[in-house]
């Protein structure tokens, strides 16, 4: 298969697990809600529709979809605060911030106290990885380090607070219709971001190298 085919079936892949994580859910809560006791059994259902497809997807094709699991770690986590909290739906429609939001303050806490996270990471990666060993070496690298860690911190901590934020303000069916969306447009600014920062650093070094 061919670069651009291969980079198609990909797109094509996070295009389906974004339906797949995002408006199935709805869609199921919409056709349960009148059957189930609660918002909270409605909650529970919808959410684990793509939870199972994700693992229906690894058991058959031993393949790992990252958006499924963020989707299954969430679940798992909220599932079970929604047993400690006694059947609080705010708990399920925050599976996703239960996530982001201690990753998202775990960057920016590690950036204040002097260890970014992303340093951390490379300097185990480094053990094994010539390229992550030579970046290391890098006069600017601490800098550049708490560079990323912020805005991959900062762009978690803020997803959080925002679903935290609508989940608060929203009655459940309209929180599932527009969290996604808003949530996805936030994760992939801070990747832009984070993207346009990679490329200014590459730009200085090729200047500089001349």
């Amino acid at each position: 298969m061919s670069h651009g085919k291969r980079a198609g079936a990909r797109v094509w892949r996070m295009v389906a697990s974004g339906v797949l994580n995002g408006l199935v859910p709805l869609a199921a809560y919409a056709l349960v809600r009148p059957y189930a006791g609660s918002d909270a059994t409605a909650l529970a259902i919808a959410a684990g529709i793509p939870v199972a497809c994700t693992a229906a997807v690894f058991a058959a094709r031993r393949r790992i979809d990252p958006i499924g699991v963020v989707a299954v770690l969430g679940y798992g986590v909220a599932l079970l605060a929604l047993l400690l909290s006694g059947g609080n739906p705010l708990v399920l429609k925050l599976h996703e911030a239960v996530l982001t939001g201690p990753l998202g303050v775990a960057g920016l806490v590690s950036v204040v106290v002097g260890r970014p996270l992303y340093l951390v990471a490379l300097r185990r990666v480094a053990r094994r990885n010539p390229a992550a060993a030579a970046m290391l070496r890098r006069p600017d690298i601490r800098r550049v380090a708490a560079v990323l860690t912020t805005i991959l911190g900062g762009t978690l901590a803020i997803h959080a607070l925002v679903m935290l934020v609508l989940a608060v303000r929203l009655p459940t069916g309209t929180y599932l219709a527009v969290a996604r969306p808003i949530g996805w447009a936030l994760l992939a600014g801070g990747v832009g971001i984070l993207l346009w920062y990679r490329a200014r650093l590459r730009a200085r070094r090729e200047a500089a190298s001349r």
